[in-house]
């Protein structure tokens, strides 16, 4: 079983790709991302800080399918996969909630997938 286990963990290491960074200053100000051939609008309605929800929203009219996950660099972070919902308007949107970091780290990544298609966006949380 053990065998098992570690080759399943060795295999997940193997694909990783490389997922191209897009800085976003201000996810409550909002920023604007590069998607394939078009752009997308990416923005929070306050400044994300754990264990309280907040909204994201990605302007993506063209958009089949919207998720986000929300990792720390080098450490799990447990399931944080969150499924964004069209609007009619064309409008992606989804309540997120972040888990506290008991390290007490601040820097997150948002990985953004917008069709298949990956971005990272950095950000961090105000301190206490």
């Amino acid at each position: 079983m053990r065998w098992l286990a570690l080759t399943v963990i060795l295999l997940a290491g193997c694909g990783k790709e490389n997922i191209a960074t897009a800085p976003c200053a201000a996810l409550v100000q909002g920023c604007t991302v590069a998607v394939g051939a078009g752009q997308i609008r990416v923005q929070t309605d306050t400044v994300p800080l754990p264990l309280k929800p907040f909204i994201l929203t990605v302007a993506a009219p063209d958009a089949h399918a919207v998720s986000a996950v929300f990792q720390m660099q080098g450490m799990e972070m447990g399931f944080n996969r969150y499924r964004l919902l069209r609007e009619p308007n064309g409008v992606w949107r989804a309540s997120i909630t972040l888990p506290v970091c008991v390290s007490g780290r601040r820097d997150w990544l948002m990985i953004l997938e917008v069709d298949g298609v990956r971005r990272a966006l950095p950000f961090q949380t105000p301190g206490s």
